[in-house]
């Protein structure tokens, strides 16, 4: 898929008469395009399929939001991004759509509550999370990447309060609300080293084709 994508990239920077580096920069902008929208694609039917597109889209979208500011371990390669995210995606979205439990509504809240007090620690002591490819070093960026990702960490915990509160009214609000707490404790979890050997160890097993 990635020689796909590439040779597309190329055919589109020769006839803008772009240099390699601009090219590079178009295949890795239409490798992520071509890679959301099959990892979406893929998730919404098996979302539909199960019952579980609302929590899947929750957490497709609130995990790459915060993601986009915290950075984390990510695998090496395209197929294994998109085998890696569809089967995990789907495996949270099940557990938040039939773990949820109006009885259990009290001990969710605390639950949730503890990923995200653990959620602003990690933050706070490695945000942001930078490859070797992709380095961060100016203190502008840093301070931005730290601010947003705590603002998005505080708007994410008021949303799961709420839906919380007015469980009462639909039992599906809890599993909004635990689709929103599995993506952040996902999400913190990449940013940890035990989350980056676990991605090196999926790499490891995985083929690339």
């Amino acid at each position: 898929m990635e020689e796909i994508v590439r040779n597309l990239a190329n055919k589109i920077g020769l006839n803008l008469s772009y240099d390699k580096e601009k090219i590079d920069v178009i295949a890795y902008g239409l490798t992520a395009i071509v890679q959301m929208l099959m990892i979406f694609l893929i998730v919404s039917v098996i979302g539909i399929f199960f019952n579980t597109w609302f929590e899947s889209f929750i957490i497709f979208i609130l995990v790459g939001l915060l993601r986009k500011s915290t950075g984390g371990a990510h695998n090496a390669t395209f197929m294994g991004c998109l085998i890696y995210s569809i089967f995990f995606i789907s495996i949270m979205a099940l557990l938040s759509r039939y773990l949820a439990n109006d009885c259990l509504v009290i001990f969710y809240a605390v639950f949730s509550g503890i990923i995200f007090v653990w959620a602003l620690y990690i933050t706070y002591k490695k945000v942001p999370v930078d490859s070797p490819n992709k380095p961060i070093s100016k203190k502008t960026t840093i301070k931005r990447l730290r601010r947003n990702s705590f603002l998005t960490l505080v708007l994410y915990a008021i949303s799961t309060a709420i839906l919380f509160v007015f469980s009462d009214i639909n039992i599906r609000y809890v599993s909004f609300a635990l689709s929103i707490s599995i993506s952040v404790l996902w999400q913190t979890f990449m940013l940890t080293d035990i989350g980056d050997r676990f991605i090196k160890i999926i790499d490891c097993k995985m083929v690339d084709f």
